[in-house]
């Protein structure tokens, strides 16, 4: 039986959607200024927007971007974005850049925290991923993920998100699955040559060439907790605030989240010391583990930018509240890269 579907369709202006995007295009021009760098195109059914403030330096110039099957759809995200770009560019005025590790309790921001979900509980529940990785990962099918009752579905069929669709390459219907139910790993995504592991029917999860189709995750949605951002600000007490994400990937059964600051939190408030570009770097199972709480704040990033496994990309939206980490260590992000380049030389 498949799960309910746990949001509704998103509000949609009326209007043609080329009209309605080139409108709202021009007034997002307007307010950034002449340094805004905006990209559009619609490729493979896809309205995509890409913008950053400035020349292209990861970590250092604030970006924002949205895609999905429907224009109307992408006009309507991109008042938010811009709002999201102006608060970025006057924390980054006030930014230092961060010389050391620091440790301590951490609030993930919605988006922040959909980078976690998708590296950690997405990736780990492709069932060619779980064969794999799972002995390394010391977690199984029922054991439990987090002392938070998280719960994550993948949803594969919600239009008009990135990464949405009916039909996976093989051609199987594709339905929503619950891979983690109140912090427990409850369900794997499958295609057919995986599909032993969920009752010997792929759940419709199958990309790729044909022969070649792996599982892969789609659109991750994170259903809210009861807790407002000032209530897990009060939780945090003394630690940080980790804010929008400028990337995100796994190594085997480590994740990497890269934001482009971290705000100091002091009772349970934020204060003015912000540093970055930053990054967390651990075992998934040991970060998921340090997952305490879940925020109502649920947000939704229909990404421009693609997933990539093994050369293949497929689409990615990220729907999350904040989460609440009891610990986490932030690094300087070029020190991360730094690690993970001779890790992969390794390999």
């Amino acid at each position: 039986m498949a799960d309910l579907e746990p949001h509704g369709p998103p509000f949609v202006p009326p209007g043609s959607g080329e009209d309605v995007v080139g409108a709202a295009l021009a007034r997002a021009r307007a307010r950034l200024g002449p340094g805004a760098h905006v990209d559009h195109d619609e490729h493979d059914g896809l309205c995509r927007v890409r913008i950053r403030l400035g020349p292209a330096r990861h970590g250092h110039t604030p970006q924002w971007g949205v895609a999905a099957h429907d224009g109307g759809y992408v006009a309507a995200e991109l008042d938010g974005g811009v709002a999201r770009l102006l608060d970025d560019r006057a924390l980054l005025a006030r930014r230092r850049p961060l010389s050391g590790p620091l440790s301590g309790p951490a609030l993930l921001t919605p988006q922040t925290a959909g980078i976690l979900v998708h590296e950690c509980f997405g990736h780990s529940s492709e069932a060619d991923n779980y064969l794999a990785q799972r002995q390394a990962l010391g977690r199984s099918l029922g054991d439990a993920w987090t002392r938070a009752p998280l719960t994550v579905r993948d949803r594969p069929t919600a239009r008009p998100y990135a990464g949405s669709y009916l039909r996976d390459d093989e051609g199987t219907a594709a339905r929503t699955v619950t891979l983690v139910r109140d912090g427990r790993w409850s369900a794997l995504l499958t295609s057919r040559a995986t599909s032993a592991l969920s009752a010997g029917s792929s759940t419709g999860h199958g990309r790729g060439a044909r022969g070649a189709a792996v599982p892969r995750c789609s659109v991750l949605d994170v259903e809210a907790g009861p807790h407002t951002q000032d209530e897990l600000l009060e939780r945090v007490g003394d630690g940080w605030l980790l804010g929008t994400a400028v990337g995100g990937f796994s190594v085997r059964e480590h994740l990497i989240i890269e934001a482009l600051w971290a705000r100091r939190v002091r009772g349970g408030r934020p204060a003015d010391d912000i540093v970055g570009p930053v990054a967390v770097c651990a075992p998934k199972a040991a970060l998921a583990r340090q997952i305490t709480a879940v925020g109502s704040d649920v947000r939704v990033h229909s990404s421009p930018y693609a997933c990539v496994k093994d050369g293949h990309e497929v689409g990615s939206t990220l729907i999350s509240p904040s989460l609440l980490l009891a610990r986490c260590v932030v690094r300087p992000l070029e020190q991360v890269r730094r690690l993970v380049r001779r890790t992969e030389r390794t390999v």
